[in-house]
């Protein structure tokens, strides 16, 4: 089983929301983010996602979310772009299948960020068992169910949760399609929490869609 080295320094947050580029790039994005993070605090971790802007973007955009995250103790998060994190001050990097490697990340990092969050995804539990998981804090695997982010593509179903939980010993969150129903049967598996997008962003009301996250999340465990 892997290691990410000793325990957190920080607790991990159970509800992961990503923010994608479409969520960045709205006038209201601030606003919108204080009203999550006023319902969810210490418990949800934001995820800024940036396929389609510049790094000088991006950090503004980063720097005012770890503004916001802070003052509610919330979680705020940069996927691949490591020195993005680092200049913002986030408190955490999510590394996909092609970023470097966790280790290497954790080299950069150095021993002054303990409470630094490194997160990967993964797309099989086999993956998980290869990777070893050293420097990693958790890992998030999917799609679990059928989702719209990625149409026509072939879930990998609740049974590979458990399967990559008993692989490692650091948390396993699911995503993919996971709509506020369907946490008890991913919590059953194994899983840790759950990372979202649509389920929150895609709702009437997304502070209270993160509300009933938390609150499944909470009283299943």
């Amino acid at each position: 089983m892997g290691s990410s080295g000793g325990p957190l320094a920080i607790a991990l947050p159970r509800l992961h929301v990503i923010a994608g580029d479409e969520v960045l790039a709205a006038p209201d994005f601030r606003d919108r983010l204080s009203g999550l993070v006023a319902v969810g605090g210490g418990g949800l971790a934001v995820h800024l996602r940036a396929r389609g802007i510049s790094a000088a973007r991006l950090y503004e955009v980063a720097k005012g979310a770890v503004e916001v995250g802070r003052a509610g103790g919330t979680v705020v998060v940069v996927n691949d772009r490591l020195d993005v994190a680092l200049a913002a001050g986030a408190g955490g990097v999510h590394l996909r299948e092609d970023s470097m490697g966790p280790r290497e990340v954790r080299g950069v990092v150095g021993e002054g960020g303990r409470g630094f969050l490194v997160g990967r995804s993964i797309h099989a539990p086999e993956q998980a068992a290869a990777l070893g998981v050293g420097g990693v804090d958790y890992l998030v695997l999917g799609s679990v169910y059928e989702t719209m982010s990625h149409p026509g593509g072939r879930p990998i179903g609740v049974g590979a949760v458990a399967a990559a939980v008993a692989t490692v010993d650091v948390p396993v969150l699911a995503i993919g399609g996971v709509g506020v129903g369907k946490v008890p049967k991913l919590l059953a598996r194994g899983a840790y929490g759950v990372v979202v997008k649509s389920g929150v962003w895609g709702a009437e009301d997304p502070a209270r869609a993160v509300t009933r996250y938390l609150e499944m999340l909470h009283a299943e465990g």
